[in-house]
């Protein structure tokens, strides 16, 4: 049973029955008046403030002024973010827009999440919004979660790189999707004869690495490539440009990690390609990038990763790469994604 003091709203909606209430007719603001009113109302978080604990850890946004979001602003954000994106498709699409009308559904769904009648999922509540939608439009970050396929990575369509699974991963990672991948393009190597290249032989070219997530997935890329694009280069990173650890991070949220993490995964990157000169990328190289990925992208303690891998249920490689005593190399970053299998109709399950 929800406490009491809970808003019970009248279906009429009267706080705004007068035009001059319904808000800026150019976007979408919830009435001041009416959020102003949940602020001294306790939130019904369970568990014994399990659910409070776990909102204030992974919800609850930094605020301007250096304070941490309340429930109640919380929620304002993400019905305002909601509703301007529901204005803007309105206004493309010339479909119309009821202020009035659009305030009172905004203020029913903004009661109904605070009292938990219902939840946006956990992207929704983290980033819309938030200056990443509002600001960066980076839309993608409200996913929860993406799978993208290795099996057409040496196919070049649309010019498209060998190391664009890799990146789409990274990407996608730091804006807090989860991402499923497959194994895939190892077979289409072995079958297409396409070998590891060594860049270590070609010529050196300087990068300087941006302080941003794009810079750090562009020069990830870059690395990946110089051992598997038709044409080799050998990088060298400069990270010089990379913010010293610890400073708050203005539109994700959370704080920079530094160079570090950047800087030792494009090290084992090289480790685990440098082993593959010569010879066709592996299932478990497959899995390791994308699990070093996956290490690197938690580094900044509030990214939280979530991977999961399919390959083939009877190819014993892929079997193993959580076996520790097999991949001893992998105890370090194995944790970072869940291992399944592609299943048949039919196929034996009895093992």
């Amino acid at each position: 049973m929800l406490p009491s003091s809970i808003h019970v709203l009248d279906p009429t909606m009267n706080s705004v029955a007068n035009q001059s209430s319904c808000g800026n007719t150019e976007s979408f603001s919830l009435d001041p008046d009416f959020v102003a009113s949940y602020a001294e109302t306790k939130p019904p978080f369970g568990f014994n403030g399990l659910g409070e604990i776990v909102y204030r850890r992974t919800y609850s946004r930094l605020k301007a002024d250096g304070t941490r979001e309340q429930w109640f602003e919380t929620i304002e954000r993400v019905v305002n973010g909601t509703f301007r994106r529901q204005k803007e498709w309105a206004d493309r699409n010339m479909l119309g827009w009821d202020a009035c009308d659009a305030q009172r559904k905004a203020q029913t769904m903004y009661d109904k999440i605070f009292a938990m009648k219902f939840l946006p999922p956990g992207r929704g509540l983290w980033a819309m919004g938030s200056p990443l939608t509002e600001e960066r439009r980076l839309f993608a970050a409200l996913n929860n979660c993406a799978f993208v396929s290795t099996s057409k990575m040496w196919d070049n369509i649309d010019g498209a790189r060998p190391s664009k699974p890799f990146v789409f991963l990274m990407d996608a990672a730091m804006l807090g999707v989860g991402v499923g991948f497959d194994t895939r393009g190892a077979q289409a190597a072995h079958a297409q004869h396409i070998l590891v290249g060594n860049p270590h032989s070609a010529r050196t070219v300087a990068f300087t690495v941006p302080d941003s997530r794009e810079g750090w997935v562009e020069s990830t890329g870059l690395l990946i490539d110089s051992y598997l694009a038709f044409e080799h280069v050998n990088y060298e990173f400069d990270y010089s440009h990379v913010r010293a650890a610890g400073l708050p991070i203005k539109g994700f949220g959370g704080v920079t990690s530094g160079p570090e993490p950047l800087r030792e995964l494009h090290q084992l990157i090289r480790h685990t390609l440098d082993k593959h000169i010569g010879q066709p990328l592996s299932v478990t190289a497959i899995v390791d990038l994308m699990n070093l990925i996956g290490k690197c992208v938690v580094s900044g303690n509030v990214r939280r990763t979530a991977e999961i891998a399919f390959g083939d249920a009877d190819d014993p490689e892929y079997i193993d790469l959580k076996n520790y005593d097999v991949n001893p190399h992998r105890a370090a970053f194995g944790w970072t994604s869940n291992n399944s299998v592609f299943a048949t109709v039919g196929m034996d399950y009895s093992d």
